[in-house]
């Protein structure tokens, strides 16, 4: 993958999570929420352990990437939106 193309991507990602934790969180913690510290609203653990695989887990960073890649194959990335992937 394009090293540009990539950085993108985890922007992209990053936008798509903070957009999602703010509706999960009520009207003035939404207002803190940020790009420097969206981290600290999430938890540790980023992957589960389940049916004898280690997967993603849902609502990370990481998932996000992987679902913004999938959605590359059909459109391009500046017209994916948060809808599209949740």
């Amino acid at each position: 993958m394009n090293g540009k193309q990539a950085k993108k991507i985890r922007k992209k990602s990053i936008d798509f999570l903070i957009a999602w934790l703010k509706t999960m969180l009520i009207e003035e913690e939404q207002k803190k929420v940020s790009v420097k510290n969206y981290k600290k609203y999430l938890p540790e653990q980023t992957h589960i352990y389940a049916n004898k695989r280690l997967m993603v887990s849902s609502y990370t960073p990481r998932w996000f990437q992987k679902k913004i890649k999938q959605l590359l194959k059909y459109k391009p990335i500046d017209k994916i939106t948060h809808n599209d992937i949740i």
